[in-house]
């Protein structure tokens, strides 16, 4: 039973006054784990309140079905009862809690909060003169180990919360947080930090009461990151997050623990929580992924049912030094990686594009070639340098495999790498009369690493369109900061009477981006987000979720 994981009795806080009693329901503010519920119709009585049976109690994920006789409720943990309008007393998982019985208004059953909490392991708060009632995850314990990577510290809570903490950093002095909404705080010890460690204190605090948050702190004698390396059931169904404390230089990449967001037929996403200090390498051969991990993972991956959807099955492989992660999908799909925060990265697993609903033709142009070899990166000892009309011509090759597998014609301005005149380029679109006219290039800077980041460029209105799909496509997929799209009277996009683009996914010449650039792994993302927002531009793909802009 959830009691079970408490050290201390749980801490049920009322005020109430004779004005409290009433025996018609009354329009009541109801806070559950943070999520407001205004104006529900709540009884008052002098010991106890109740709400009715209805959508507040998804906010506590509550799986109910209204009987004659009562109410059968299923909680996180796998823990069910029995709630009957007449028994002052339930059974949870075989063991008998005191609680107030449900009461009844014609065919409506009202539960009584204070002893719902009582029996999930809540905090309740109930003040009748504000008629305002919180149900919140009261702070269990906090425990801190020093490790490898830095300090793991563990915050358990009575009952599950329903959103990843929010963390950060301040500075002046050095300390980072996390904040966890709807938790309640509670007394609770707090470990002391030893040795040469930039972490020097551990602190606790409600900073906030509407809704419920509590903070934890931990202070440092330099800069700190804090992130989240993963969240659990205990045996006793108690929830614990725990978090990674690193100094902000030179911090050691890690793998916490690897959770399955989503897995539909069409559709499956993986979050890799962790610092990765890039994307990871990952290998594609038909119905398999592998991804090379820099670090066993911290916790171990679920292996709960994963359904009828994309992801049949998958498993991490333990090496020396690393790991792998290899997942069996039930058809052949693309992936890339998507940065989230400071969580990690999410891996995205997309079966292919399906195919266009009609035949359309659309024109690929490899930027420069031939004797105009557009930018070039910056020599560096032991690496070969990278020539753009190379790298361009690659992407688009790329790009025609996609597009062709959508069931789009494609048409190439150039295969090989000869010079193709401008005008040239134009005419080929114009003279088969295409769909649509993608340029691909690479940005450069005179500064070489001062600027980097998307661009997508057009000039005519029947362009925008196709500029802000393709835009949006890559900062999702490719992860690099948005520069904007930006209408501008280059000759390509100016002269072509179709819909057309130029696209800058990156600058060559920015050290990090000419890093990634030298992986066929992100060249092949660059491509897919291109191809995505084309085929979302014509109606033959569901739009892709907005992020990043």
């Amino acid at each position: 039973m959830r009691r079970l994981c408490f050290k201390t009795a749980i801490a049920l806080l009322a005020v109430f006054t004779s004005a409290a009693v009433t025996q018609e329901p009354v329009p009541t503010k109801l806070l559950v784990l943070g999520e407001s519920f205004s104006n529900l119709p709540v009884l008052w009585e002098q010991e106890e309140v109740f709400a009715p049976v209805g959508k507040w109690m998804s906010a506590l994920r509550l799986q109910w079905v209204v009987k004659d006789d009562g109410v059968a409720i299923k909680a996180p943990g796998n823990i069910s009862f029995f709630w009957s309008k007449n028994a002052a007393t339930v059974t949870v998982n075989g063991r008998a809690v005191e609680v107030t019985p449900l009461r009844q208004r014609g065919e409506e059953f009202f539960v009584p909060l204070i002893s719902l909490a009582k029996t999930l392991g809540l905090t309740a708060v109930v003040n009748p003169e504000k008629r305002l009632i919180k149900l919140a995850s009261p702070l269990q314990s906090v425990d801190a180990t020093q490790t490898e990577i830095g300090w793991l510290v563990t915050l358990t809570f009575g009952y599950p919360l329903n959103s990843f903490p929010k963390t950060g950093t301040l500075r002046q002095p050095d300390r980072a947080y996390a904040d966890f909404p709807g938790a309640a705080l509670t007394a609770v010890s707090l470990p002391t930090p030893t040795g040469t460690t930039p972490v020097t204190g551990f602190r606790l605090g409600q900073f906030s009461d509407d809704p419920p948050i509590v903070r934890f702190v931990a202070d440092a004698n330099q800069p700190l990151s804090i992130s989240v390396a993963g969240r659990g059931l205990t045996k006793e169904g108690c929830e614990q997050w725990h978090l990674v404390l690193q100094p902000a230089a030179n911090r050691p990449q890690w793998v916490g623990q690897i959770l399955l967001r989503e897995n539909t037929a069409e559709k499956a996403t993986f979050l890799l929580l962790g610092w990765f200090g890039g994307d990871l390498k990952f290998k594609r051969e038909e119905k398999t992924l592998t991804v090379s991990l820099p670090a066993k993972p911290i916790f171990p991956l679920d292996l709960s049912d994963f359904g009828e959807g994309l992801v049949q099955s998958a498993f991490v492989e333990m090496g020396d030094g690393g790991a792998k992660l290899s997942i069996a999908l039930r058809q052949p799909a693309n992936a890339y990686f998507r940065a989230e925060g400071d969580l990690g990265l999410a891996l995205v697993i997309e079966v292919a594009p399906q195919v266009a609903r009609q035949v359309r033709l659309i024109v690929v142009d490899a930027g420069h070639g031939g004797k105009d070899p557009g930018a070039m990166s910056p020599p560096r000892p032991g690496k070969p340098q990278l020539v753009e009309k190379h790298l361009t011509l690659d992407i688009a090759f790329r790009l025609k495999r996609l597009l062709e597998e959508a069931g789009y014609k494609v048409v190439m301005t150039r295969t090989e790498d000869v010079y193709v005149p401008l005008p040239d380029r134009v005419a080929i679109a114009n003279n088969l009369r295409a769909d649509a006219f993608v340029s691909v290039h690479l940005n450069s800077f005179p500064q070489p690493g001062a600027q980097w980041g998307t661009e997508v460029y057009f000039w005519t209105p029947q362009s925008y369109p196709l500029a802000e799909s393709i835009y949006r496509n890559l900062l999702a997929i490719i992860g690099r900061k948005g520069n904007g799209i930006r209408q501008r009277q280059l000759y390509v996009v100016r002269h072509t009477v179709m819909p057309s683009v130029l696209v800058e996914p990156c600058y060559l010449n920015h050290p990090e981006e000419e890093e990634l650039l030298r992986d066929e792994n992100f060249r092949e993302k660059i491509a897919y987000a291109i191809c995505r927002g084309i085929m979302e531009f014509f109606g033959d793909l569901r739009t892709l979720e907005r992020r990043g802009e």
